[in-house]
């Protein structure tokens, strides 16, 4: 009895508390034996993948790439033939299987040439594949992107990005002169980023735009005005509508910025210099998480905040997460409410990990009010299996424990749900409902004894 009230005691802290931060980072299992390269959040079967170059993950064996559900690391293969033979950097889903690109040549087996298809169950090969590094994919107007260091498929000459047409690649208009790096779909258009200089014969400075028929440029791009320094842009994402571009410059259209940039559809703007200009920081990973952006890579400083390869821009200022990273961070991903670092460090806010971590700002739920009259949720406790009735069609119901963590989505069919929660551990659980439209109905708490 004593314990059922404790829990009952913490779950009340845990609504007061709803909107409160959680500012700690968290190892991921046994993290990984070696530098994580990617990470991808395929909502459809609740799956994270993880990719770069390592072996395995504790006792687990995984070859470059593995899943993650929250719990434990999953291998992608059969037994003996687990993962690729070298390196993935990265991961998209496409008409329901997930795609992964990189350096390697075979993936479970079967020759495959630096792409690769997962079925959940098996490997293949996509088409003849590159002659050189993958080192992004995208989906974009319903049609599968690839992009890297590639200037062929098979006999087929391939100027760094392709289109797979269902039977085998293609290349996009004339191609690009130099590695692409980032694709981002936004706003009818796919944005590509990378160290080339040309999009077919049109200038572009290490960024531009596909409209499906032509290139276009983004201002005057990206520049440096160090002699010696390279150029590139190694990261994108739509932030309170707005794109932002990292990697290693000084100029964007012109005006004077720090590897970090925005472009709002016409012009690019400063947020504050990450870094410095010298050629030695660069910004590899960007990723927009409850109401902020974070910034990833290897570099010491955000505007004048100290940030050891971790900032945050909440639209008006920088801050960091405690003593940030002690190595180099190369791709971030929102995962189950968690925010996931993946890179080449062993310590995350002070916290001992093998490169990879999650971070939360969330304590649980944020109560909404009640709109769903006559809606029952029982037994309350429960012994394993609770029914909620009286439920709206066409909406979702979530399912979070004590941290905030999503243990079951169901989608709602009819005005009865029942959940077997029979596996999880006696406590304080607490619930979502979601409306078709996104917008959140009620929230609410149950306990399992």
């Amino acid at each position: 009895m004593k314990n059922i009230l404790r829990t009952i005691a913490a779950t009340l802290i845990l609504f007061t508390a709803s909107n409160k931060t959680f500012a700690q980072c968290m190892a991921v299992d046994s993290g990984t034996s070696g530098g994580v390269l990617c990470l991808y959040a395929d909502t459809m079967d609740n799956w994270m993948y993880v990719g770069g170059g390592f072996s395995t993950s504790g006792s687990d064996t995984l070859y470059n790439c593995g899943g993650w559900n929250d719990t434990l690391f999953a291998g992608m293969g059969m037994s003996g033939n687990w993962g690729t033979n070298d390196s993935v950097w990265c991961f998209t889903l496409f008409k329901g299987n997930i795609y992964a690109g990189g350096s390697f040549t075979t993936a479970g087996g079967v020759a495959a040439n630096h792409i690769a298809m997962w079925d959940g169950v098996a490997w293949h090969a996509v088409g003849n594949g590159f002659n050189s590094a993958v080192h992004t994919l995208a989906v974009y107007n319903d049609s599968l992107y690839a992009g890297g260091d590639f200037t062929a498929s098979g006999s087929t000459s391939i100027a760094h990005i392709a289109k797979w047409n269902g039977t085998k690649w293609h290349q996009v208009s004339t191609g690009v002169n130099d590695d692409v790096d980032a694709m981002y779909a936004w706003k009818n258009a796919l944005y590509i980023s990378g160290d080339f200089t040309q999009a077919g014969s049109l200038t572009v400075n290490h960024i531009c735009k596909w409209n499906d028929t032509a290139f276009s440029a983004l201002g005057s791009g990206l520049t440096v005005s160090m002699m010696m320094m390279q150029c590139m842009a190694h990261s994108m994402v739509v932030y309170n509508g707005n794109l932002y571009v990292g990697g290693m410059f000084d100029h964007a259209g012109g005006t004077a910025m720090n590897n970090i940039a925005k472009w709002n559809g016409s012009n690019w703007s400063s947020i504050g210099n990450v870094g410095t200009g010298m050629g030695s920081d660069i910004v590899s990973a960007l990723c927009a998480y409850n109401g902020s952006l974070y910034v990833g890579g290897n570099f010491s400083a955000c505007a004048s905040t100290s940030s050891n390869n971790l900032g945050v821009w909440n639209g008006s200022g920088w801050s960091t997460i405690g003593s940030g990273m002690n190595g180099s961070i190369h791709s971030m991903a929102v995962y189950n409410n968690k925010l996931y670092f993946g890179g080449t460090f062993s310590s995350a806010a002070g916290t001992s990990v093998r490169n990879l971590a999650s971070y939360s700002t969330l304590t649980g739920i944020e109560p909404v009010n009640t709109t769903i009259n006559g809606l029952l949720v029982y037994p309350n406790p429960s012994k394993g299996t609770i029914t909620f009735s009286g439920l709206q069609a066409n909406g979702t119901l979530f399912i979070y424990d004590a941290l905030g963590r999503t243990i079951n989505k169901q989608t709602i069919g009819s005005n009865k749900a029942q959940i077997d929660l029979s596996g999880q551990t006696p406590g304080a659980y607490l619930y979502r409902i979601v409306g078709a439209n996104g917008q959140p109905l009620q929230t609410g708490k149950f306990m399992l004894q």
